[in-house]
Parts: structure tokens; C-alpha cells; sequence
């Protein structure tokens, strides 16, 4: 089987061709493994997602048509069901991850008579680096609040200067619209260089961030691609979670005038379904080859690792 070389230094038209080559050679190799492996998880959570999304209806319309029995009894519901998925949705990200990373780190390392990469050689290691990617996040999530504490106390105190305060914010736009790209990009590669290099999450952004030096516009213009290029894959699975809500809107408004209350459980609980599988399912592991495949070309023209 061909294997599309990821240690490799690559112009723009070169990255963005492979990264395609890869997907389109590897499709159901690489596809397959992640929903047998993160599948499950991705249909229970977008099942739970839109049952909660119904549960928010319900709240909506026991507001409007009963009194506070009904409600207590939707708000205890409601509180239940998303502490579920939150949970749920925390070990599905976990899973899908870990299993991008995993197909990634053996297809590296396999020669073309080991390919395609089967799930049955990832499973094994799964549970370790889910765990490895469990602890990694909290002490991401650690870091993150000491950080985003410390930028409110700046912020605060230079809003309260007058002409800094009308300055600021689109000081504040502009960098947002710059560095977003950047951020997501090294967030998103740092969890494979966890599971590849077997190092804290730390070190893997300080490594992300090195090779990001001199590339770094190169890297904003294929975020921005790839993100473009997604939007439109989400819109396609989204589009029928967004026109149920957008329907219920306006029969929501039509049913308090006639004191009749909507219902539309199955639907909310499908196309939640069918939104979280096309995001975490089919966007994600093509955000992440990209990434990957980014940051392949980085570490090349740094290191050379593939002449050595």
C-alpha cells in the first residue's frame, strides 16, 4: 500500500495535496478505526446533546403553559442530564483524540507492507493514552485559569483608563482574529505530541510553539483554509438540528398563543446525533491531519529528523 511520507518538508501546495492524499488513500482505514473505536462514545453524546437540547424545550414551554411543578420537575431533569454529558462528552473527546494521535504515531512508524493501519493495533493502546490525555488536560485546564486570571486583572485595570479603554478593543479584535488560528492550531497538535513523544502537555505547546517561529503566517493561512474548507461540511450536518430550532422558534411563539405545546423529542435527539457525529467524527480527524501534517513539516525544517 502507498504510504504518504509524514516526515517530510513541504511547500503550501505540496502540504495541503498530501494531507488530501492522505485522507483519500487512508479513507477507510483511517475513518474506520475511529468510529468503531470513538463511535459509540460520539453517538451517546450527540443523543444526550439533543435530549438535553428537548429537556430546554420543555423548560421553555413549562414556562409558558404550567406552573412550577412542571418546571421543578424539568430542571431537576435538566441538571442530571448535563452533568451526563459533560462526562460523557469529556471521555468521548478523550477517545477521539487519542485515537487521531494513535493512528497517526503507528502510521508514522509502519513501512508500506504494514499499512493499512487496523484498529485492533490501536485498541490496545488506547486506555493509556486516554489517560495520559485525561491528566494532561487538567493540568492544561490548571494553567489555562492562572493565565486567564491574570489577563482579566490586566484587562481591568487598563479599561479603566480612558483612552486605552477605546484603544483596546479592536487592539483586542485584531488580536483575536490573529492569534485564534495559531492558538487552536498548537492545541491541537500538542495532544499528539503527548501521545507520540510521551511527554506533559506543557512541554509538547513549548515544542509546537518553537517550530512555530518563522512559519508562523504560513501556518495562519492553512488554519484559515482548512477552517473555510470545514465550515461547510459543518453546515451540511448541522443544517437540520439548526432549521428544528429555528421551526420550534416560531411554533413555540404560534402554540402560547393557542395554549397548545410543541413537542419534538425524536428530532431534537436524531439531529443531535447526526450534528456531534459529523463534528467529532468526520471534522475532527480532518482538522487534525492537517495539523499533523503541519507540524511534520515544522519539525523537518528544524531538525531534519528524517535524514537522520
Amino acid at each position: 500500500m502507498e504510504k504518504i511520507e509524514l516526515r517530510k518538508a513541504r511547500d503550501f501546495g505540496q502540504l495541503f495535496n498530501d494531507s488530501i492524499s492522505f485522507l483519500r488513500i487512508n479513507f477507510k482505514s483511517f475513518f474506520g478505526a475511529i468510529f468503531f473505536l470513538a463511535g459509540p462514545f460520539v453517538i451517546l453524546t450527540g443523543l444526550l446533546m439533543g435530549y438535553l437540547q428537548f429537556i430546554t424545550e420543555k423548560l421553555t414551554t413549562a414556562n409558558l403553559f404550567s406552573g412550577g411543578g412542571a418546571r421543578s420537575m424539568f430542571i431537576g431533569s435538566s441538571v442530571s442530564t448535563t452533568l451526563l454529558f459533560i462526562l460523557i462528552f469529556l471521555l468521548t473527546t478523550l477517545v477521539t483524540n487519542a485515537s487521531i494521535a494513535l493512528y497517526f504515531k503507528l502510521y508514522d512508524k509502519a513501512t508500506p507492507q504494514e499499512l493499512p493501519i487496523q484498529r485492533s493495533n490501536i485498541s490496545p493502546l488506547l486506555a493509556n493514552a486516554c489517560l495520559q490525555l485525561f491528566y494532561n488536560l487538567l493540568l492544561l485546564v490548571l494553567i489555562s485559569g492562572v493565565i486567564g486570571l491574570a489577563l482579566v486583572g490586566i484587562f481591568y485595570i487598563l479599561f479603566l483608563i480612558p483612552v486605552i479603554n477605546v484603544l483596546l478593543v479592536p487592539v483586542l479584535f485584531l488580536a483575536y482574529v490573529i492569534l485564534l488560528p495559531a492558538l487552536i492550531y498548537v492545541l491541537s497538535v500538542a495532544n499528539f505530541i503527548v501521545i507520540r513523544d510521551n511527554i506533559l502537555i506543557t512541554a509538547a505547546i513549548g515544542k509546537a510553539l518553537r517550530y512555530l517561529r518563522g512559519n508562523f503566517w504560513w501556518t495562519w493561512l492553512l488554519m484559515f483554509c482548512t477552517v473555510i474548507s470545514l465550515t461547510m461540511i459543518y453546515f451540511l450536518f448541522n443544517t437540520p438540528y439548526l432549521v428544528l430550532t429555528l421551526i420550534n422558534t416560531f411554533t413555540r411563539r404560534a402554540a402560547s398563543l393557542n395554549g397548545i405545546a410543541p413537542t419534538k423529542s425524536l428530532w431534537y435527539v436524531v439531529f443531535g446525533a447526526l450534528s456531534t457525529l459529523g463534528s467529532m467524527l468526520i471534522m475532527s480527524p480532518i482538522f487534525s491531519c492537517f495539523c499533523i501534517f503541519n507540524f511534520y513539516n515544522h519539525e523537518e525544517r528544524h531538525e531534519g529528523t528524517s535524514l537522520m
